[in-house]
């Protein structure tokens, strides 16, 4: 029950607060950023929950406003576009999809980490025990994001068509429930829903991200207005980003703590606390050229009508004249 009570109690922050997210475009020459993170756990996430966010972006002048958290991308995406907010997150596979006919956004940080944050979960009544098992099964994913992207990067790792198996279109929270009451046999997701699955009594992981090659990378993103007019404000959330990334360095154990501060229970929790702490990196050539793979991908798949030309989807605070 406790944690069927801290998934929904992310999707009602979700609608309480939307409210909030979707005011008028403000200013930021008063030095305020709006963020509207996700509910997925990430540095900009535990940022937040620490302060270390608020308490950097202090340091030089500037604030923090911060909106409801969104329980994907494709939202945050429209909540970006629509001038409510600044700053959001997401992964590269959702950002792609959302970058196919518009490239008003773009990424100006990267999370890299261990390959165990994301993956897919078999439930124990299935029977499945490896990837080939996912034939004929039905397969909680989000469609057009990390699981879908998952799971047929699983797939083709195999040789298996994905008209194999029966995917199961469902947000994060709702392939929660699906997976729990046995109404899927397995899910591929991410970050604290991938935990919560592992959870479940009986459930197994049958692929890892990194065992796949998946290069789906957890990412943080700005509209092109924002980065070009606010430079200064956008390098300060990259910093207040690396300062979270070298605490829980320092103290993996924050990760958990945070969480359970939050409402996670702690037996998910304890299945965080064995990932390695994901490190910060630029959005730079090495990122542009795994963005463009995963394009590549995609439209192999069918899942972009035509390959995403990734070229100006990203900006290196470490480098502004650096041309990507």
């Amino acid at each position: 029950m406790k944690r069927r009570t801290f998934i929904i109690s992310a999707s009602l922050s979700l609608l309480l607060g939307f409210g909030n997210v979707v005011a008028h475009a403000q200013n930021s020459a008063d030095g305020t950023v709006r963020i509207a993170p996700l509910q997925a756990t990430n540095l900009l996430t535990l940022a937040r929950q620490s302060g270390q966010a608020d308490k950097h972006l202090k340091t030089i002048g500037g604030k923090i406003d911060w909106k409801a958290s969104m329980p994907a991308y494709a939202p945050t995406a429209e909540v970006l576009r629509g001038g409510s907010a600044d700053i959001g997150s997401g992964s590269v596979t959702s950002f792609l999809t959302a970058a196919a006919n518009n490239k008003d956004l773009v990424i100006f940080a990267v999370e890299k980490d261990d390959g165990k944050t994301q993956g897919i979960v078999a439930n124990g009544a299935s029977g499945i025990k490896s990837i080939p098992d996912l034939v004929g099964k039905k397969i909680a994913v989000n469609k057009g994001g990390t699981g879908e992207y998952l799971l047929r990067l699983a797939l083709a790792r195999h040789n298996i068509s994905y008209d194999k198996v029966t995917p199961v279109y469902l947000g994060p929270t709702e392939g929660a429930t699906a997976f729990a009451q046995g109404h899927v046999d397995a899910w591929a997701v991410w970050e604290q829903f991938f935990a919560a699955g592992q959870a479940v009594p009986g459930a197994k992981v049958i692929a890892w991200a990194g065992d796949i090659g998946s290069l789906n990378r957890i990412v943080h993103v700005t509209t092109r207005d924002f980065a070009q007019r606010n430079p200064k404000l956008l390098k300060a959330v990259y910093d207040a980003l690396a300062v979270e990334a070298q605490a829980i360095k320092n103290d993996p154990s924050l990760i958990a703590a945070l969480n359970i501060k939050e409402g996670m229970p702690k037996d998910v929790a304890a299945i965080l606390r064995k990932v390695q702490p994901q490190a910060l990196a630029p959005a730079d050539d090495a990122f542009l050229k795994e963005l463009d793979e995963v394009a590549t991908f995609y439209v192999s798949q069918g899942l972009t009508p035509q390959k995403i030309d990734v070229r100006g989807l990203t900006v290196n605070v470490l480098n502004p004249q650096a041309k990507q």
